[in-house]
């Protein structure tokens, strides 16, 4: 379990580190973690960085997350340690990784706060692919202000509802799950991961 404050906490934390390695807008970074509250620490994390998450179920294969991230031109992988053998010519081709719990003792030396951050609404907020059932999976970007305004529509139209308590059963490489994390997160619910 994780208050909004340690949320905040070590989602600025990560977003300190990864601006260090050179995240900011237009930066896409893949996040591949399973799922955890380590999961929401690197989407927001990422976010604040100001780079645009690329989210990678690690239940795909490997060829489509090498693809997603190549296609995706992600210079940085949000990852976990169980799951770097998933992407093993990350590390020999240059790219950064990052694995939140085996670096975890250099993040946690980051400052806690915000980091300073020049963000347009237009900056993608993430990238997600689509299934590929019709052929090669192609990368959607979607920029910040369309999270806000999609969650403001939302938060319209369930006005009489109480706070969320949003059980997310999707993956997050799943587009059904932005509704769930953005809404629950921008009003104040909880968000449940099982």
């Amino acid at each position: 379990t994780l208050t909004y404050a340690a949320l905040d906490a070590h989602a600025n934390r990560l977003a300190q580190h990864l601006q260090g390695m050179g995240v900011g807008p237009e930066t896409v970074v893949g996040l591949c973690v399973e799922r955890s509250p380590e999961m929401v620490v690197g989407l927001l994390g990422i976010l604040k960085a100001g780079g645009a998450y690329l989210p990678l179920d690690p239940n795909y294969p490997r060829e489509r997350l090498s693809f997603m991230l190549s296609d995706a031109g992600a210079p940085v992988l949000v990852t976990q340690q169980s799951l770097f053998d998933k992407l093993p010519e990350m590390a020999s081709a240059g790219h950064h990784v990052v694995r939140l719990d085996a670096d975890g003792p250099l993040i946690v030396r980051r400052p806690a706060t915000a980091p300073a951050i020049a963000l347009d609404p237009r900056h993608p907020a993430y990238v997600i692919y689509t299934s590929g059932s019709t052929g090669t999976p192609k990368g959607v970007v979607v920029e910040h202000r369309e999270i806000a305004v999609s969650n403001l529509a939302r938060s319209s139209v369930y006005a009489d509802l109480p706070t969320p308590r949003f059980l997310l059963l999707s993956s997050i490489a799943f587009d059904s799950s932005i509704a769930g994390i953005f809404w629950s997160l921008l009003s104040g619910g909880a968000l449940v991961l099982t």
